[in-house]
């Protein structure tokens, strides 16, 4: 039997070609640098921008305690909370409300005027 170019050129050419088509895009879909790595890279992404956004909230609200700090211009009733809250001091007649509960309350008095 003798090598013929026609089978080459018919059958081997293109079975290497569809392989070659398959191997690339099996790369190009499920590779390290693929589709479904790119999907992950952007979850990631998108988990860390929340991350940074929530970071920034927080930061936002240091800077203003840090503003009122200032010792040009002390705001009285956040020495007060600053002094209660490190030695611990509180009246007989105080009445302690923890911040999440006033931002609950004050959330719920706010819808009651909306409505």
């Amino acid at each position: 039997m003798r090598f013929s170019w026609r089978l080459l050129v018919d059958v081997i050419a293109p079975a290497f070609i569809a392989c070659g088509v398959v191997y690339f895009g099996y790369g190009a879909v499920v590779g390290a640098t693929g589709y479904r790595a790119l999907q992950s890279l952007r979850a990631e992404v998108d988990a860390r921008a929340a991350e940074v956004d929530a970071l920034s909230v927080e930061r936002r609200k240091l800077e203003i305690v840090a503003r009122q700090l200032n010792p040009k211009s002390l705001d009285p009733d956040l020495v007060d909370e600053k002094i209660r809250t490190v030695l611990g001091y509180v009246d007989e007649g105080d009445v302690v409300i923890p911040r999440d509960q006033l931002q609950e309350i004050l959330a719920e008095a706010a819808k009651g005027r909306d409505l």
